[in-house]
């Protein structure tokens, strides 16, 4: 799931369409900082709906005028990125 410390929250698990939505809701519950890390090294499987949860984040913090760090991106990311065509907005995150 998602532990929240200030502006440094960590993703751990499975991030997978199951699990997805209850992560975004605990996220729009949550005041994010002008600046908030967000670390997926805890993360053991990912599929395309962890794309979809990166695309949101970064929808949200253009909108607050924040930002997201994303340190530690499973490798496989950026092949699922690549299969739907969107690797060169997931290689800017690196």
């Amino acid at each position: 799931m998602i532990v929240f410390e200030k502006n440094q929250w960590q993703l751990s698990g499975d991030l997978t369409i199951e699990k997805i939505p209850a992560i975004i809701d605990l996220i729009n519950k949550q005041k994010a900082d002008k600046k908030t890390t967000i670390d997926f090294s805890k993360v053991t499987s990912i599929d395309t709906s962890t794309l979809s949860l990166i695309f949101e984040l970064q929808r949200q913090a253009k909108k607050t005028q924040s930002q997201f760090v994303f340190k530690n991106l499973p490798k496989n990311l950026n092949s699922l990125a690549k299969l739907y065509g969107v690797e060169d907005l997931v290689s800017s995150l690196h």
